[in-house]
């Protein structure tokens, strides 16, 4: 992160304040958003629903 940029530390900031985190590259396959991004990958956009958010949050699999 270059800490001259206050776009960049305003938003490492805003994420901290929310228990996050910024990082760079793809996420963790094992993190919430990586299995969406599985998912979309295997069976594209279109078939993702709300409730596929629900099943990553909580560990469940996610069914096309």
């Amino acid at each position: 992160m270059d800490m001259n940029d206050p776009q960049q530390v305003g938003a490492a900031f805003g994420a901290m304040i929310l228990g996050g985190v910024l990082e760079e590259g793809p996420p963790d396959p094992e993190s919430p958003l990586g299995r969406v991004r599985a998912f979309t990958a295997q069976y594209g956009e279109e078939a993702l629903r709300p409730d596929h958010f629900d099943a990553a949050r909580e560990g469940r699999p996610l069914l096309p």
